[in-house]
């Protein structure tokens, strides 16, 4: 919903009043190698974390008294996170190329609108899948037992 509504009012203002997005001096010079660099982090950071996802998750199916009960259980989360780190490297690709039709298109308002739009949408959906993913690892660790086995390590 929250994507929707951002991609809205992004629409709205660069239909009415393109200037306010393609003439922000700020925006002009963050949507380029800037928010890439930035988009870029995020993935390498969220991908690392979706590893460790994995590495959880195998670690809980062994638990279980049969490994294949144990991998059917997990396979809804790891499918999910899997399209979570699959979606953020299209939301890289399709940055990249609205920065291409952005320095294509420098003398036309609404283009540069909707550019610098789309990049902000871009950059909003990868902080949401971001805080989902994290939001995974918590639920996790508390879900793990092996989470507290340094507290059992330390009283021995």
């Amino acid at each position: 919903m929250i994507i929707i509504a951002a991609a809205t009012v992004v629409s709205v203002l660069t239909v009415c009043h393109p200037s306010v997005l393609a003439g922000n001096k700020f925006l002009d010079e963050f949507v380029s190698h800037e928010i890439l660099a930035l988009l870029i982090v995020i993935l390498t950071i969220t991908l690392a974390s979706i590893g460790n996802i994995h590495l959880t998750l195998t670690r809980m199916v062994s638990r279980f008294e049969s490994r294949a009960e144990g991998e059917l259980a997990a396979k809804p989360a790891r499918d999910e996170i899997n399209s979570s780190g699959w979606s953020l490297l299209y939301a890289f690709g399709l940055c990249t190329v609205a920065l291409l039709i952005k320095g294509g298109a420098e003398s036309n308002i609404y283009a540069q609108s909707g550019v610098n739009g789309v990049a902000l949408v871009i950059l909003l959906f990868n902080l949401l899948v971001l805080k989902d993913i994290y939001d995974t690892v918590y639920d996790l660790v508390k879900e793990d037992g092996a989470a507290n086995e340094h507290e059992k390590n330390d009283a021995a």
